[in-house]
């Protein structure tokens, strides 16, 4: 092999890394008023009725069944919950996901329509 096919080997390799490469920020997370019918990745996704429902880039670029942490970020606790990604939500943008309440129960505020900040990890 000559040092041109693996210099080109090696940068493929690394431009295939940085695609799925781990993403961190932060979002409102609203909670569903009623729950969707269908959901895009299938009703087989949720974790004990846990899921998050993310803008189409998002949904995209990492798909059905990758999980997220998400990080309520409020002073002392920060109560995390770990999620899939199940659905692509058409009002979601990089600011704004949705979930249903019991993601919202485990966050501990089972009750509020909506947190912020909350941090996500994929």
């Amino acid at each position: 092999m000559s040092f041109k096919n693996i210099l080109a080997l090696i940068t493929l390799f690394i431009f295939a890394s940085l695609g799925a490469a781990q993403i961190v920020g932060n979002v409102t997370l609203s909670q569903y008023t009623t729950y969707p019918e269908t959901i895009a990745c299938g009703w087989s996704c949720p974790i004990s009725g846990q899921w998050a429902s993310v803008p189409q880039d998002i949904f995209d670029n990492y798909g059905c069944n990758v999980i997220v942490r998400l990080t309520y970020q409020i002073s002392p606790t920060y109560p995390t919950d770990v999620v899939p990604i199940c659905d692509v939500c058409t009002s979601c943008t990089d600011a704004y996901w949705e979930a249903p309440p019991v993601v919202f129960g485990e966050l501990g505020y089972g009750t509020a329509s909506s947190l912020y900040p909350v941090e996500y990890d994929i």
